[in-house]
């Protein structure tokens, strides 16, 4: 055996790193939940409409909002825990709060013609097919 696979220093066996690198000691990080993580999304499309099916599960209907602005849909979600750590000794704690925002282009489409429903803590938005405007051809005279 070489010196080097005697080595006590060898990365390629280390007793503690298994142990320590588990995710139960790894520091909670709330900030690296990236919305598209939170509100995963399915897109469905129809024959009339696009269908977005969004995960929010814990997240009350009141603390769902969806806009439409400049062609974008956005759908902005909260979710609040109640922090009551004084009366419980937590080892670990995995449910967090958060707010998470998605965008989605949708066209030129109206307010009025969207609807979106909530069950079983899925996110429902029916948005219709924008309308394709007709490309006429046109010829260019050059002077």
């Amino acid at each position: 055996m070489s010196r080097n696979e005697l080595s006590v220093f060898n990365h390629d066996f280390d007793l503690f790193d298994p142990f320590f690198s588990d995710t139960f000691f790894a520091p909670e990080r709330h900030e690296e939940h990236h919305s598209h993580e939170l509100l995963k999304t399915d897109v469905i499309e129809n024959e009339k409409n696009y269908e977005l099916v969004m995960d929010v599960p814990g997240v009350k209907k009141e603390d769902v909002q969806i806009n439409l602005e400049n062609g974008y849909l956005t759908v902005t979600a909260n979710k609040n825990e109640k922090n009551d750590e004084s009366k419980k000794n937590y080892v670990r704690r995995e449910r967090f709060s958060y707010s998470a925002k998605r965008s989605f282009y949708v066209g030129d489409i109206k307010e009025s013609d969207i609807s979106a429903k909530m069950e079983n803590g899925e996110l429902h938005i029916i948005v219709p097919k924008a309308q394709e405007e007709v490309q006429t051809k046109k010829q260019i005279t050059i002077e």
